[in-house]
């Protein structure tokens, strides 16, 4: 997906008796000179229209004017200039009127940064004076703020994520309608807000974005979201040094103290997937056994955490824990696990010189769940007490074992 080839789609429309236009995120991102994924293209043209012009097309929402036109391997958004209706479920209007003005199209848009248009030769449509905006750094509603909050709850969010990427102010009527219609957010699917959640946590400045979720109470229906947001600011600024998501929850979960079954509720709420919740709560479980605090590192002793849970989750918890200690004086907890797992002569149960079928097999016992308890006290054993990992030597010790257990 590229610029230059989708000048040829606004070259078609132009060709064709039509006005056509970059729009929205992409612009903004052009100007800032920030990587752009998507690019929208609206025009005066009708979705009938723009089919017969392209054939290679998918009608992608034709009911709002929308059609994806494919191109070298890559979709572009075509979208006719429109007007919208009543806002039924605070999210999505009920009906669309396509219009042939390119200003009545950009005024219903959300922020004047997203309300700038440009043509195939770099030339600027920005009626609402978004240009200005973006240089100033402020992000500001179109028209009436809280006209526009009204009409779609998520846009709270989306300002509080563009703050937080882009390290901007929110201009003031904008910021105090956004506190007038957060009660509104409750209407919002939790998907939608977990996502703009995701992307503030994301981005370069969460800190920014946590403060403006607190200031705005835009997470009020949920008290454990909103005391997550609400930790130190010191402690989100730390989410950028972090590897994924789950580790950035986690983090989050730990400075406000959620116990680990808290910490599944809220995976819950969010409606993590099980792979997701699993690890926050993975996270968030040992990481409240080590109890390290935020302004005392620690040696941590590996052994124990690696026969539990193996090297590469161990990595993402040493990250975690740097996280933690991040404006502590250097303790390279990375070169400390790296440094314990190479002393280990077997670094895992399937190194080990018998394997399952065989120890129930020579003991003469039928399978179970003992059998993976006895790999594991072998692998402890020859991987930190010196047991020799030979046949002979592992099922001596498994005899010694059995014995003293009566598995």
């Amino acid at each position: 997906m590229g610029k230059k080839q989708a000048e040829i789609i606004l070259k078609i429309l132009e060709e064709n008796g039509y006005e056509a236009y970059f729009v929205g995120g992409c612009v903004r991102d052009w100007l800032l000179n920030r990587p752009v994924h998507d690019i929208d293209i609206c025009t005066n043209a009708h979705p009938g229209d723009v089919m017969r012009l392209f054939p290679d097309h998918v009608p992608t929402g034709l009911k709002h004017g929308t059609v994806s036109v494919k191109l070298d391997g890559s979709l572009y958004e075509v979208t006719t200039y429109r007007t919208e209706g009543r806002y039924e479920d605070f999210r999505r209007p009920s009906e669309v009127s396509f219009v042939s003005e390119l200003r009545i199209d950009l005024e219903r848009r959300d922020f004047t940064m997203n309300a700038i248009a440009m043509d195939r030769n770099g030339c600027l449509k920005d009626p609402l004076q978004g240009k200005a905006d973006l240089e100033n750094g402020l992000i500001r509603a179109v028209g009436i703020p809280v006209q526009r909050f009204r009409e779609d709850a998520l846009r709270i969010l989306r300002a509080v994520r563009f703050a937080a990427q882009l390290h901007f102010q929110i201009e003031p009527a904008t910021l105090a309608a956004m506190s007038e219609t957060s009660f509104l957010l409750s209407h919002i699917a939790m998907e939608r807000v977990r996502d703009e959640l995701h992307k503030i946590m994301d981005s370069p400045a969460p800190e920014v974005g946590a403060r403006l979720l607190a200031e705005t109470a835009a997470l009020h229906t949920s008290p454990l979201l909103q005391r997550l947001f609400s930790v130190r600011q010191e402690y989100v600024s730390r989410l950028p040094f972090l590897a994924n998501l789950p580790q950035k929850w986690a983090l989050l979960m730990y400075a406000a103290g959620l116990a680990p079954d808290q910490a599944r509720g809220v995976c819950h709420e969010l409606k993590l997937s099980k792979r997701e919740t699993e690890a926050v709560c993975s996270f968030v479980q040992h990481i409240t056994q080590l109890k390290p605090k935020w302004d005392e590192p620690t040696v941590i002793d590996w052994r124990p955490l690696l026969l539990q849970t193996g090297l590469p989750f161990c990595l993402e918890l040493s990250n975690l824990l740097e996280a933690v200690w991040k404006n502590m004086p250097a303790l390279d907890l990375k070169k400390s696990l790296e440094d314990t797992c190479e002393k280990m002569p077997v670094k895992s149960v399937q190194e080990l010189a018998l394997n399952g079928k065989q120890l129930y097999t020579l003991l003469d016992k039928k399978p179970g769940q003992w059998v993976q308890h006895m790999l594991q006290h072998l692998w402890e054993q020859t991987a930190f007490y010196g047991l020799a990992n030979t046949p002979e030597a592992l099922l001596e010790e498994a005899k010694k074992e059995v014995a003293r257990h009566e598995y």
